[in-house]
């Protein structure tokens, strides 16, 4: 029996001019929407120039609602009548009713728009219902995509206003946890670089500013229904299918730094664990600087097997067994992984390369101090780089 097409979310069609669908879930936002919508609506050109709403649609989904949420849509909806918003409601069951399941039906929906346009290379953007996207938001993704990009990770920036509520102690695990991982990104770059993705660039790939082609969505197997963490797991599958993700510091997202947000995980736990914690910087701890160095040299050195082995097998077989050495594996089987792997990431995850990597360095030797692996790495950079250049991306939060 053939199977039931699942019915559209959105009946009606696209217009013929569409070029980019963002996706919008909402739950309880009759506060914030105003904002995100009215941002998306006043998106512009990279000249500046207001960008014409028949290049893009909203796909707002409001799910489980028990405020104005649809009120305020409806409204937004007659104040820019030539906005192409389309606004779904729904209730779903408990086992339906989260945000995994809510953002894979937008970008499902997003992506079957699109194809039937025959716009495989067009935008899949996703954001969220409390945050607010830069003037140029829509246009700095499809430029990032231009240039190579298959998929974009935005920057997600917290509201200056919103730092300055939080308590001394968690402004300031928040900025050196910033800064941190930005320059884990800096010495990854340094030693296993990939040109789609150079720095300078951020950490960030989460669904408040999530930017992907149809083609990639659909390779990646689509958003994973996860009950939370749904944007991580998008994420790991990117990167076990190889997909181009570009961590681009132009695309940018300014989100609530509420401490009270719905998900499990996410910026608002984080910053609700932090406030509640009685611990203090000094007493958090990072992986080190000279291990981070090593897992990415290391990571590097996979990569060199995995494109070399056809081509250079004595060197790889030397190769091979300093590698597995560092993962504590046989050269034999690390070989045969390499040569039946289609995908570099997917080879990563079938060697479980992190977890054994980390597995062959005691916690005593793998993690430091924050604070004083962070003025390490940072004494690192500032020799690294040109004397006649600055990095105001390194410290900005």
């Amino acid at each position: 029996m053939r199977k039931r097409r699942r019915e559209a979310l959105v009946p009606e069609a696209p217009s013929s001019k569409l070029q980019a669908c963002v996706v919008l879930p909402a739950r309880n936002e009759e506060d914030l929407l105003p904002a995100a919508l009215y941002a998306l609506a006043e998106q512009k050109t990279l000249a500046g120039k207001p960008l014409s709403h028949d290049a893009f649609e909203i796909l707002l989904l409001i799910n489980n609602s028990t405020d104005r949420t649809r009120c305020v849509a409806d409204s937004f909806q007659r104040l820019y009548p030539s906005l192409h918003l389309h606004v779904v409601e729904r209730n779903f069951d408990k086992s339906h009713a989260h945000i995994g399941h809510v953002r894979r039906l937008l970008m499902d929906e997003a992506c079957r728009r699109l194809e039937t346009l025959g716009r495989f290379e067009g935008l899949i953007l996703s954001t969220d219902s409390d945050s607010r996207v830069a003037p140029n938001w829509i246009c700095r993704n499809a430029d990032e995509i231009a240039r190579g990009a298959e998929a974009v990770g935005g920057r997600i920036v917290l509201l200056p206003c919103e730092q300055d509520a939080m308590d001394s102690m968690t402004q300031e695990i928040y900025r050196y946890d910033h800064l941190y991982r930005r320059l884990v990104g800096w010495i990854e770059n340094r030693c296993d670089p990939e040109p789609h993705d150079p720095w300078p660039r951020h950490y960030q790939h989460f669904g408040a500013s999530l930017a992907i082609t149809p083609r990639a969505y659909r390779a990646a197997g689509r958003m994973p229904p996860r009950r939370y963490l749904e944007d991580v797991a998008f994420y790991n599958a990117l990167v076990g299918r190889d997909i181009r993700l570009r961590h681009s510091n132009l695309v940018r997202v300014f989100t609530a730094g509420r401490l009270n947000g719905r998900a499990r995980f996410g910026l608002s736990r984080q910053l609700k664990d932090w406030q509640a914690s009685r611990k203090r910087l000094p007493c958090l701890r990072v992986e080190s600087a000279r291990f981070l160095e090593e897992l990415f040299k290391t990571r590097r050195q996979l990569r060199r097997l995995w494109l070399d082995h056809r081509h250079i097998p004595r060197n790889c077989r030397v190769l091979a067994d300093d590698l597995a050495a560092a993962l504590g594996v046989s050269a034999q089987w690390l070989v045969d992984r390499t040569q039946t792997s289609r995908y570099f990431g997917l080879l990563l995850s079938e060697v479980r390369f992190y977890e054994r990597f980390r597995e062959m360095w005691p916690d005593a030797v793998r993690l430091e101090k924050l604070e004083r692996v962070v003025q390490e790495l940072r004494t690192s950079f500032e020799a690294a780089r040109p004397m006649h250049t600055r990095s105001p991306q390194l410290c900005a939060v």
